[in-house]
């Protein structure tokens, strides 16, 4: 895998210097679902992910529109869940004071928990039902869908594959389109899968009203380096897919940096270990004795070899989660992760992604600092608690003036 970024890293450095300046498509003038989704949004989406109901703190930045996960809607005995209900309400309340939504419909596992497993055939017409269901039930809330999250991203995705997942996402789209009046249904790209996945939804795209593109660059690796590479990998989604383009998910984490090796020893150790030589030996009770959140992580990788599971914790992301940290090389180049550079980010990034003629729509990730990292469950864990426009205490943080401006008309 990490080999695998090194040589798109490096395709990129190449290229990007060039399509960093290409920013106008030339088909973009002659091609009408441009145009059509556009007056169905009522122009370009300026958004952000995981908001709270402090209305006037979001349209005071610019944002009008708010992207979040629906609950899956039903208990085991058919009556709605508690849950949907709340959200539905609860998402009302944003609509009713001017913000429009873009919903995020379950996950596999949700329909799988529920006893809708995607993979059997027999249950594709129930599945289109619940989506229809969606559809019908916000109909007056809801301005735009996204067929599930990151398909390609294990979390999200397993237990289905690729192709599987490309055919959950397709069967809800179809269920979707004849009915879906003014509002735009799409899916998203993440991570790796933004290789894969458009070919196997090739013969899903006449559903689609866009493709969503979600990117962290500097967050996540420390091989793709240069910000402008987000305009080339856009170019790359629009060619491929010959879609509208939303980014449905993009920031830059606004505080970390790379723990010493005496910092990581004192971690081990915390553990029981003395190495991480030793803890690969034994990687099961090492992982046995991490935090609840990150162990429970590693359920999902039960019918891998233990091998597997070492190089899984050791040389990926959940690498970060452990050591509580933001590797060393992890960033672009000029924005330090700190809450200035993450400023710096959004008004640099911000006018070059709106100056895409396809692109119709982006959203920020996230509103609001978190408590705990959702991934590990840890407080100083900078990975998944550091991306918001305000702080845990609500104030405004200087990314969030950097994004009032750069999503100003």
């Amino acid at each position: 895998m990490n080999f695998l970024f090194k040589i798109i890293g490096l395709l990129l450095t190449i290229i990007t210097p060039l399509a960093s300046f290409i920013v106008i498509d030339p088909t973009v003038p002659f091609d009408k679902e441009i145009g059509v989704v556009e007056e169905k949004i009522g122009g370009y989406m300026k958004g952000v992910c995981h908001a709270e109901p402090q209305y006037d703190l979001l349209k005071g930045a610019n944002i009008g529109w708010i992207r979040d996960d629906i609950p899956f809607a039903f208990n085991k005995d058919g009556s709605l869940s508690q849950s949907y209900i709340n959200w539905k309400a609860e998402t009302k309340a944003y609509a009713d004071n001017g913000l429009k939504v873009m919903a995020i419909t379950p996950y596999p596992e949700d329909f799988i928990e529920y006893g809708l497993d995607p993979r059997v055939p027999e249950n594709k017409q129930a599945i289109q039902d619940i989506a229809k269901f969606y559809l019908n039930d916000l109909k007056d809330i809801v301005g735009a869908f996204q067929i599930t999250n990151e398909m390609g991203i294990d979390r999200f995705t397993l237990p289905l594959t690729l192709e599987e997942a490309a055919d959950f996402i397709g069967m809800q789209l179809e269920a979707m389109y004849p009915d879906r009046g003014n509002i735009i249904i799409g899916y998203n790209l993440g991570g790796l899968a933004i290789l894969q996945l458009p070919g196997l939804m090739k013969e899903y795209h006449k559903y689609c009203d866009y493709v969503g593109l979600d990117m962290y660059l500097g967050c996540f690796e420390p091989v793709l380096k240069n910000p402008n590479q987000y305009i080339t990998i856009l170019n790359f989604v629009r060619r491929i897919t010959g879609k509208p383009i939303i980014m449905c998910e993009f920031g830059y984490i606004g505080l970390g940096e790379p723990k010493t090796k005496e910092e990581k020893q004192a971690i081990l150790e915390g553990y029981g270990f003395s190495s991480e030589k030793q803890a690969r030996e034994n990687i099961d009770e090492f992982i046995a004795n991490l935090p609840p959140d990150l162990a429970d992580e590693f359920d999902k990788y039960a019918d891998e070899t233990p091998e597997y599971r070492a190089n899984q914790m050791f040389d990926g992301e959940y690498s970060n989660h452990l050591y509580r940290e933001l590797p060393e090389g992890f960033g672009l180049y000029g924005f330090p992760h700190t809450p200035e550079g993450q400023a710096d980010f959004f008004s640099y990034v911000i006018p070059k992604v709106r100056n895409l003629d396809y692109v119709v729509g982006s959203f920020i990730y996230c509103w609001e600092d978190s408590g705990d990292c959702y991934v590990c469950g840890q407080t100083d864990c900078p990975v998944e608690t550091k991306w918001g426009l305000i702080d845990g205490e609500g104030n405004p943080k200087p990314s969030y003036y950097a994004v009032k401006e750069a999503f100003a008309d």
